[in-house]
């Protein structure tokens, strides 16, 4: 329990710095406050209690009390703090825009966002995890409406375990996938010239494929919150939902809910989503292999506490 605290508090002290930031703390004794956020709801149970607690110590000065995203902290982050009261979530196994599972947010909890300002919650119990998430779902009307969305099937990666040449295939035929077959670069940045796109729709025998002005950069676009934001350059960007080529697949294939970011299980071949997977996690690799960046981290490790970036 020192050691949470510790944590926190380090959290919220180094705010202004790197732009996280937590609650005054708590006794983990204390009878939870009356509050906005609780009023005309109440806490249905010793779990919802719990978890209140939890998010009034770790979670509403990033998010807010009331969890609409506005917390002490918030005016410091860049990606702004989730606004759990539209019950829109942008990482989750499920298709884009509908409600995630529990153990989606199970997930973001015990690994965080990398390139943002939301660190793992290891720290906390399971039990203490599993009770924020069941408060997290009384700030919004949305789950009394609606039922989380069913998961999004992972196929068996038909690259997996074949060899360099075999992943090496995987990367070319990716490349061609996100330039011309899905178009990635209309909001995205492209990674190949006009002169390239040519080459790879004559061998598609697709129709032509123009690059929008400066596809060099990814283009400026707005999420479901109003904000202003750069689509993702992945050799300069952390990967927020994992960077293992099985989390860009779910990535990909889901979606993400409140952006452009469509969801592609349906959209492309099994085999094309898993070649793009590995085309992106290429790009995405670049990034390490630069001098001081940070290494790229294996599937299900949490996240270190990260510097700020685009989301």
């Amino acid at each position: 329990m020192k050691a949470r605290r510790l944590f926190a508090l380090t959290l919220c002290l180094g705010s202004a710095a790197w732009g996280c930031g937590v609650a005054p703390l708590v006794p983990a004794d204390a009878p939870l406050r009356p509050s906005e956020a609780l009023a005309g709801r109440g806490v249905a149970s010793q779990s919802e209690a719990l978890g209140a607690r939890v998010y009034s110590e770790y979670c509403a000065g990033c998010h807010g009390e009331k969890g609409d995203g506005q917390g002490p902290a918030a005016r410091f982050l860049d990606p702004k703090p989730r606004d759990f009261t539209r019950g829109l979530f942008k990482f989750a196994g499920v298709p884009s825009g509908q409600l995630p599972r529990d153990e989606d947010l199970m997930r973001t909890l015990v690994r965080g966002l990398p390139g943002s300002s939301m660190p793992s919650w290891a720290l906390l119990s399971e039990g203490e995890r599993r009770a924020v998430v069941a408060y997290i779902k009384t700030l919004s009307p949305a789950w009394s409406a609606q039922r989380p969305g069913a998961p999004v099937a992972v196929s068996e990666d038909p690259y997996g375990g074949r060899g360099a040449g075999e992943i090496r295939s995987a990367i070319e035929r990716g490349r061609v996938v996100y330039h011309v077959v899905a178009t990635c670069w209309q909001c995205h940045a492209a990674y190949a010239s006009q002169e390239e796109v040519d080459r790879m729709v004559a061998a598609e025998k697709s129709d032509p494929v123009t690059l929008r002005p400066n596809a060099g950069r990814p283009d400026r676009v707005t999420d479901a919150w109003d904000r202003p934001l750069l689509a993702t350059d992945f050799p300069s960007s952390r990967m927020k939902s994992g960077s293992a080529v099985e989390d860009i697949y779910l990535t990909i294939a889901a979606g993400i809910g409140g952006t452009a970011m469509p969801t592609w299980k349906d959209g492309l071949e099994e085999k094309d989503l898993w070649a793009l997977s590995y085309y992106v996690k290429s790009l995405a690799d670049r990034r390490w292999r630069r001098a001081n960046a940070v290494p790229s981290r294996p599937a299900g490790a949490p996240a270190a506490a990260p510097k700020r970036t685009g989301d």
